[in-house]
């Protein structure tokens, strides 16, 4: 049955659903696709969420294809129009023709799903659905990015001209009608180059400009997918809350993969942050194209050094409450006293006034964009001084770069007051969203609790892959309580780590939850001289995931990133040891969630705990990544072998369980080739 029809000739829901049954039993399979009940189960969900316009948390673990699910289950909805008339209702002012044809939105953290969202699942899906006369068109789909990602041809061309030979020539391949104007793929240009030639503002020759063009084309109404980043979504979000005008198309559906990274995009997004360096090289930059003094006879220089001055004392200030510890802790508590207020209301004196002597101040026109640019960004940072200065909000002072960061209290209220309220249907999808199956901890995070029972949905389904056979779960019994200050404690662990990656003869990362603590136990293991490759994972690098994909048997030693999104499949990894059970570190945000719960130990069962067990789940998750993988798990910390054994065993895939090492070494004998073990490996 072809599923497009014409407006206001909607299919009902059961004939949608038989279509649906018969693409994942009778036509997925026709084209490799192993049909999977809990797919198809899924896939069901999200088509009767959408059709009842509710909003959904559905958790889908690895190997259970939820993509393919949401993309056909999205679609169906979508091109047979079953939400058309409520639609119109969501949407008044919007005219017949826009009201036709509204795209579904695929908010993700990831470029990598992105891309593969564009270039392999949606087209591979339109050209099955049209082979067999569901769809009568192709699914279209687009990126959507941010203007920094794009190159001003002015800027450019001004740029170019301004710059050495040796830029001049990276720079050529930017150059002309024809070539790429997308900024993502050009890596041989310097983030410096980049900043100097993308688009700042809205283009001044809409009608030669190749990024107005671009932005024209993309908002076309007719198309199927607008894909983009959870921060760009919530710009949108933002820009529809506060009246302006929107930066995505009206949209008909919302699907937000890889969810369980929405709320610090929500965080980032309503947040708003003073970084310290930001107003000493603003100050800089009006240095470098104000003569002096202005029209009416200010000196522009010496309030600018005002504003620098003023900055410095703030951040000296704000860094004298930072306790004196060698701790890890990537947020300190932001004492907002008198002194600090201080410090903050005459920095708004000191911008107000920059800005009005930079407005009359006379500017060769070679720097009248600079002028332009100096102006908005005064503007900003007042905007931001004041919210910052809000008592309603969560302060912190970030460590790396040193910056002053505000979050509202209340997110969870506005997240549901500017997003979930409105009726439009919503697939929150992930393979960690709960702790063992419930959900209340991200739904009083995300502000979904106020949501009635008939619109708010959930759904967890468990991974098809056969754990009891593949992976076995180790339970440490020999290492002390952690603490980083312990020498005992380090020992002890790189002793555990060394005798397991003997046992699975390397193919084995390790994370840590802290960058001090991995450095300790690199440095011993490194002493020891193991046979096998030993590698490190810098903060923020990746050549090292890299190095250990290409060793096969290397011992890689991780933290931060490598906890989730990671994904190396096959026996280069079959050892996962967890070092420390990923509690969040101490920080303001949490500090005030305990005051709100009222005590520590409700403050534990209500979000430490939870939030422990969803981050958990999600480094389990980098072992198993195709159903063939098989491997060990390792917890190294002794809570999870006592006191939180119970809530770890029932958070984690139903697997063996051990604390002996014989059993470790039994397991790899058993279910893993003779080969493995070779040293040609």
């Amino acid at each position: 049955m072809t599923i497009d029809r014409k407006p206001d000739e909607s299919i009902p829901l059961p004939a949608l659903t038989e279509t649906l049954m018969q693409i994942f039993t009778d036509i997925l399979p026709q084209y490799g696709f192993t049909f999977r009940e809990k797919q198809l189960e899924l896939a069901e969900h999200i088509l009767h969420v959408i059709s009842h316009r509710g909003i959904t948390l559905a958790e889908s673990e690895v190997g259970t294809g939820k993509t393919i699910a949401y993309l056909t289950a999205a679609i169906l909805a979508k091109r047979s129009r079953i939400n058309d008339f409520h639609l119109r209702c969501h949407y008044p002012k919007q005219g017949w023709a826009e009201s036709a044809h509204m795209p579904i939105v695929i908010s993700t953290s990831s470029i990598a799903l992105q891309n593969a969202l564009m270039k392999d699942y949606i087209p591979e899906l339109s050209r099955i659905l049209i082979r067999h006369d569901i769809i009568n068109t192709p699914l279209t789909a687009v990126i959507r990015k941010g203007k920094e990602h794009y190159i001003c041809e002015k800027r450019l061309l001004r740029y170019y001209c301004n710059s050495d030979k040796q830029t001049q020539a990276l720079l050529d391949p930017c150059i002309g009608v024809d070539a790429p104007f997308d900024l993502t793929g050009a890596d041989s240009l310097s983030p410096v180059m980049k900043r100097n030639i993308c688009v700042s503002r809205d283009c001044a020759q809409s009608h030669k400009c190749r990024y107005a063009i671009h932005m024209k084309r993309i908002n076309d109404p007719t198309i199927d997918f607008q894909i983009t980043n959870h921060n760009y979504f919530l710009a949108d979000t933002l820009h529809r809350a506060s009246g302006r005008k929107p930066l995505l198309p009206h949209y008909q559906l919302v699907v937000i993969d890889e969810a369980h990274k929405f709320l610090a995009a929500a965080r980032s997004m309503y947040g708003v942050e003073l970084v310290c360096d930001e107003l000493p090289a603003l100050a800089q930059s009006i240095h470098s194209f104000t003569i002096g003094k202005s029209n009416g006879g200010v000196n522009v220089h010496r309030i600018a050094k005002q504003m620098e001055e003023q900055n410095g004392k703030l951040f000296q200030k704000l860094r004298s409450n930072i306790p004196a510890t060698d701790d890890e802790a990537e947020r300190y508590p932001a004492v907002m006293d008198g002194e600090v207020s201080r410090y903050m209301k005459k920095l708004l004196g000191i911008t107000a006034d920059l800005s009005e002597a930079v407005a009359d101040s006379r500017v060769h026109k070679l720097y009248r964009d600079r002028q332009s640019k100096a102006l908005r960004k005064l503007a900003l940072i007042r905007e931001r001084i004041e919210a910052i200065r809000q008592h309603s909000n969560i302060h912190w002072l970030e460590k790396e770069p040193p910056a002053l960061c505000s979050i509202p209290k209340d997110l969870n209220e506005r997240l549901y007051r500017d997003l979930w309220s409105g009726g439009i249907p919503v697939v929150l999808t992930s393979g960690t969203l709960s702790a063992s199956g419930d959900f209340s901890r991200i739904r009083e995070t995300l502000g979904l609790n106020p949501l009635p029972e008939t619109k708010l949905f959930s759904i967890s389904l468990l991974s098809p892959f056969d754990f009891r056979r593949n992976c076995l779960l180790y339970l440490s019994q020999n290492t002390p309580f952690p603490d980083a200050e312990d020498k005992g404690y380090i020992a002890a662990v790189a002793e555990e780590i060394e005798r397991l990656v003997l046992a699975s003869h390397g193919h084995a990362a390790v994370l840590f939850t802290s960058y001090k603590v991995m450095g300790q136990v690199h440095a011993i293991l490194k002493r020891r001289k193991l046979t096998f490759p030993l590698f490190r994972l810098e903060r923020g690098g990746v050549h090292a995931i890299e190095q250990f994909k290409k060793s096969s048997n290397g011992i890689l030693l991780a933290s931060g990133s490598l906890w989730e999104g990671i994904d190396i499949p096959g026996d280069t990894l079959s050892m996962l040891i967890i070092v420390k059970l990923p509690f969040a570190p101490p920080d303001p945000i949490g500090e005030y969630e305990r005051s709100v719960c009222g005590s520590m130990e409700g403050y534990k069962e209500r979000c430490l705990v939870p939030d422990m067990l969803v981050k958990l789940r999600q480094g389990f998750g980098r072992l198993l990544r195709v159903e063939t993988d098989t491997g060990c798990v390792a917890i190294l910390d002794c809570r999870a072998s006592s006191v939180y054994r119970d809530v770890v065993l029932e958070a984690l895939p139903p697997c063996g369980v051990t604390s002996e090492k014989c059993d470790v070494r039994g397991f790899y004998r058993r279910v893993i080739s003779p080969c493995y073990f070779s040293e040609e490996r």
